[in-house]
């Protein structure tokens, strides 16, 4: 990996790799395989200087996306540094020019990446939401990236990216769908109009041109998203029946969403939408009401002084940048203001990380992995205390595990036994965190 990271620390992206590799294969395979209908922005590619390009982050097609409307240019995309873990993508992010970004905490180094970039007059590819749409709507973000524009006196554009979250939505357990993408720069603002600006005024404009919503966008165009399964794993979001109103009791199958409390039975359409089988039956017209509900009727749920979440979870920790160990077994408890962890917790040097050697060994005997297993479940007890007014940010794989980190802080990623806590939990947060932002403003 130290290869990788030297590679991506403030290069152009190699010529041949980027434009026969990235543009003359990927673009084309994945226009074909998923749909996508982009043209080049010859405006955009004739600008000169450095350019900073932002895009809204609907799915993991995004950067394929933007390289394709501005073909002209080669492109330093910003990525995730949990990327850059993988043995076969890693070393081509980083030989394509792609910079590692850590999640929820400053990443000195990748400022200093994209810095270099800039003065170099290269072209930079942000999404600053730094994660994918959850409901098909945008994220809010802070003003860091406005920061760095302003302090390069770059050129800046905003692509807007159509049909990639129903196409490759956050939530799909179901191997592929196609669909159509569109994608176009909606504004630009040149160098010389960043220098005339407040620093409020370029974050104001920025939040404004990255507004969207996928759903209001399929309403005009009824393109259709081929996929049997074109339901499977919403119920990891849309978790709470819209009859019965109970937590946790979705489940899907297909193209059918459905209660295991009350026998609600929802289909979804191959457009995205939803619509109710029966006349008994009660649904909302698309994920993004749904999850737009949840969160009004978590707003709540929290205003009750005894209000609480409990799930078995399993401990990981970090071991360096790229490698997560588990460590140990416990309970999650969240209550108002804070989530406390009471379980199990070993060196990270004695976890386990799985990786295919250690499985393999695994299955031929010759490591246990339920005698490790059961060593961390009797292993040294602890308590962890999570402020909530201090969580910088939520990483959450929904349906599968969660991750905080307070200010400064390690990274805690939880397993819950139950998958649908995550997005649960996630969104007690972020309501937690409304209300006090809202405390602090009054």
């Amino acid at each position: 990996m130290a290869k990788n990271k030297q590679l991506a620390l403030g290069n152009i992206p190699n010529t041949f790799l980027y434009r026969f590799v990235g543009l003359g294969i990927v673009l084309n395979f994945c226009r074909f395989r998923y749909g996508i209908h982009v043209k080049k922005d010859k405006d955009v590619c004739k600008i000169k200087g450095p350019l900073v390009c932002v895009g809204n982050h609907p799915s993991y097609l995004d950067p394929i996306v933007m390289a394709g409307v501005l073909l002209g240019r080669k492109i330093n995309f910003v990525a995730g540094a949990f990327l850059f873990r993988d043995r076969i993508i890693g070393p081509i992010f980083a030989a394509g020019g792609c910079i590692p970004k850590m999640q929820f905490r400053s990443d000195s180094r990748a400022v200093k990446a994209m810095l270099t970039i800039l003065k170099k007059g290269g072209t930079l590819g942000i999404f600053p939401e730094a994660t994918r749409f959850v409901d098909g709507s945008s994220i809010y973000f802070d003003d860091a990236i406005a920061r760095m524009i302003k302090k390069t006196n770059s050129s800046v554009a905003f692509l807007e990216s159509h049909g990639a979250y129903l196409t490759w939505p956050r939530w799909s357990t179901s191997s592929f769908r196609r669909g159509h993408i569109e994608g176009r720069i909606k504004r630009v603002i040149t160098a010389e109009q960043v220098s005339e600006m407040s620093l409020p005024e370029l974050h104001a404009i920025m939040l404004e041109n990255m507004t969207y919503n996928e759903y209001d966008w399929a309403r005009e165009h009824s393109y259709k998203y081929s996929n049997r399964a074109i339901a499977q794993g919403s119920e990891n979001i849309a978790h709470a029946c819209p009859r019965c109103g109970k937590s946790l009791v979705m489940r899907s199958h297909g193209d059918r969403l459905f209660c295991s409390a009350c026998d609600n039975q929802i289909q979804m359409d191959k457009m995205g939408f939803l619509h109710p089988v029966t006349q008994q039956d009660k649904s909302f017209q698309d994920l993004h009401e749904w999850i737009s509900w949840e969160y009004e009727e978590m707003d709540k749920r929290i205003s009750d002084p005894d209000f609480f979440l409990e799930e078995k979870v399993r401990l990981f920790l970090p071991r360096g940048e790229y490698e997560y160990r588990e460590v140990g077994s416990g309970l999650l408890r969240m209550e108002k203001g804070q989530i406390i962890y009471t379980g199990t917790e070993c060196a990270i040097e004695d976890g386990i990380y799985y990786t295919k050697k250690e499985l393999k060994k695994a299955k031929k005997g010759g490591f246990s992995m339920e005698k490790k297993l059961e060593e961390l479940r009797n292993g040294p007890q602890v308590r962890k205390v999570f402020q909530v007014s201090r969580i910088r940010g939520i990483g959450a794989e929904y349906g599968k595990r969660l991750e905080l980190i307070e200010n400064g802080e390690q990274i805690n990623r939880f397993v819950p036994e139950n998958g649908q806590r995550v997005f649960e939990i996630q969104s007690a947060i972020r309501c937690m965190q409304k209300i006090e932002k809202q405390q602090v403003e009054t």
